[in-house]
């Protein structure tokens, strides 16, 4: 897969100034919360009759409103996980499919209140302003949604042109995912392979399950050529595989050293660092 990046900054993909709208290449866009502590990356798939939302990020932009904008085809979303996030836009689309997971289904049915997700998305110190226009934190509460189907591990979606492997990949999460577009040989790799920290400090992480996800995607590997991760930079190198297996390795082992600290919502965490990936554990 060519990769060309160059970012669109006109004022009508971008209009509300929350996002930040990256071609990657012929079909395929990263969307972003840049100005957000957890830059969240949204990414859109383009087929010939179907496009793909996977994740809707935070839930404080006019996503949809974006995603029109760059495409006119129908839209599926799929979330990686449940955290709140990944699935903040939610209420902005219609086509939604999850993992069939009780953490997916219960979040499916209630909603999030409107306190949790202040809490943990919309507070001040998390938003460099300005905020969006019309945005309004009264209004932050995540209404249940109805999902279009619930996915298994190893599922292969096929939307005319694009086919999504997925897969179960638990860690950072009980009810993770990671796609792969077995077309364009993409791996879609959510919160588990990123450049930067790994979130297995949060509730439902685990590293063994961490180490087990990496060990899945190795078997997978011939399947895909690049990464895609849900934070930070996308189109990472598919090398990052194999050192964090490796680094979920050292720390099974007890080989390596640590540094703790304490994340912006007050959970303590210990930091395994590994150059480009660290993995951050109760």
């Amino acid at each position: 897969m060519a990769i060309q990046q160059h970012l669109l900054r006109t004022e009508r993909s971008i209009d509300d100034e929350w996002f930040e709208v990256l071609k990657i290449s012929d079909g395929l866009f990263a969307i972003s919360e840049p100005r957000h502590y957890e830059h969240t990356v949204i990414y859109l798939l383009l087929g010939t009759d179907q496009a793909i939302l996977i994740d809707t990020g935070c839930g404080i932009g006019d996503l949809s409103n974006v995603v029109k904008q760059l495409t006119t085809l129908p839209i599926t979303v799929i979330n990686t996980h449940t955290h709140l996030d990944h699935l903040g836009g939610n209420r902005q689309f219609s086509d939604i499919f999850m993992f069939d997971h009780r953490r997916s289904r219960d979040i499916a049915s209630q909603g999030a209140p409107k306190d949790s997700v202040t809490w943990e998305l919309h507070r001040e110190e998390l938003v460099t302003p300005p905020w969006p226009v019309g945005f309004r934190t009264e209004n932050s509460a995540i209404p249940p949604f109805k999902v279009s189907r619930w996915l298994n591990h190893n599922d292969v979606l096929v939307f005319g042109d694009l086919r999504l492997k997925v897969l179960h990949t638990p860690g950072e999460a009980p009810d993770h995912i990671c796609l792969i577009e077995l077309t364009r040989r993409i791996l879609f790799s959510g919160d588990i392979l990123l450049n930067g920290p790994v979130w297995s400090h949060l509730d439902g992480g685990d590293i063994r399950d961490l180490h087990e996800s990496y060990q899945l995607l190795i078997q997978h590997q011939h399947e895909f050529d690049i990464l895609m991760p849900s934070h930070n930079e996308p189109c990472q190198s598919k090398n990052l595989l194999p050192l964090a297996l490796t680094a979920s390795e050292d720390i099974l082992a007890g080989s390596t050293r640590y540094k703790q600290g304490v994340d912006p919502w007050g959970r303590s965490y210990r930091r395994f660092d590994f150059g480009r990936i660290s993995i951050l554990l109760k």
